[in-house]
């Protein structure tokens, strides 16, 4: 029987359930040794929040009902975070992924892939193995800025959308809201450890330092009015992430899976080779000039996260 994803691909599908691998194993793997090591913990299923669900809608004007059905294109998917949420509201999934992250989104979505529900391809943004104009859905979030090519990368992602497509994607902000200083002056110097496992071993040294004393500090400061919140801003600045800290104190995951987050999401910030956030006017322009050229209409622009999220959708009759 012909598989339901081939129709969406230009190579031939291979007969086992395994990841389609599009590019070189070597390829932006410092993303994929992060996300292998923290295979699960941003799934809400292996948590116990609904963290990545209530991000996930937050950034759209979807409904649950929305996903049903649907066929998905999901680009820097990693681990899965959003593909579960994705599949678990009925949608059809290809997730693309650079890094061998896409492997760990495989296993962890291993049911789905049988069902023929989910398809799971190592390839780069640039070079996808995938017809133009099938997808209802284009989704890619917090990849964009890592790209090196923002607008080059808005421009391939809506040449996959169908005449009634959406496209949801996100950016991270240059704004003095946004910008953490620490990690540009952190990564010269953090290049320089010879390889992923001594990055990591001196992230989680440093993290496990610094973490109780942010702990405590943040304990005191949470929700906190007047002044006091911009002592916790600048915690919130420090430069390792206390985002973990942020969601236990909001009572979403337990205290050790809050240190493994600030671990991750430390390693994350200071390890990339393309970091190029944005203005609210570049993203405005950005999203202007997709919108003419490629006849979207732009459903929703905000500020959200760590910059800024869009939604569009192909005008009726484009």
């Amino acid at each position: 029987m012909r598989n339901f994803f081939q129709d969406f691909l230009t190579i031939d599908l291979p007969l086992e359930n395994k990841v389609i691998r599009f590019c070189k194993d070597d390829y932006h793997e410092n993303f994929g040794f992060q996300w292998n090591k923290f295979n699960q913990l941003q799934l809400d299923s292996f948590n116990g929040s609904t963290e990545s669900e209530d991000r996930f809608f937050s950034q759209n004007n979807f409904e649950p009902e929305d996903l049903k059905d649907k066929t998905i294109l999901e680009v820097g998917a990693g681990c899965g975070r959003f593909t579960e949420i994705l599949l678990k509201y009925g949608a059809r999934v290809i997730a693309v992924d650079y890094s061998s992250a896409i492997q760990a989104n495989f296993d962890n979505h291993i049911s789905y892939v049988q069902n023929e529900r989910l398809l799971c391809i190592k390839a780069d943004v640039f070079d996808m193995p995938f017809h133009k104009n099938l997808f209802d859905i284009v989704l890619c979030y917090g990849v964009i800025q890592h790209t090196g090519r923002n607008e080059d990368c808005l421009n391939i992602l809506c040449e996959y959308l169908s005449e009634s497509g959406k496209l949801l994607v996100d950016i991270y902000s240059n704004s003095i809201k946004h910008y953490n200083p620490w990690v540009y002056i952190i990564r010269p110097f953090f290049s320089r450890i010879k390889d992923y496992e001594s990055q990591m071993n001196f992230v989680e040294k440093f993290v496990n330092l610094v973490f109780p004393f942010q702990l405590n500090i943040l304990t005191r400061l949470h929700k906190k009015h007047g002044l006091l919140k911009y002592f916790r801003y600048i915690i919130n600045r420090s430069p390792n992430s206390v985002y973990g800290i942020n969601l236990f104190l909001d009572g979403k995951i337990s205290l050790e899976h809050a240190q493994e987050w600030s671990v991750m999401d430390t390693f994350d910030g200071w390890m990339p080779n393309h970091d190029d956030p944005v203005s609210k006017k570049e993203w405005n322009r950005l999203l202007n000039n997709i919108s003419l050229e490629y006849k979207l209409k732009i459903d929703l622009n905000e500020v959200c996260g760590q910059g800024y999220c869009a939604q569009l959708s192909k005008v009726s009759g484009s």
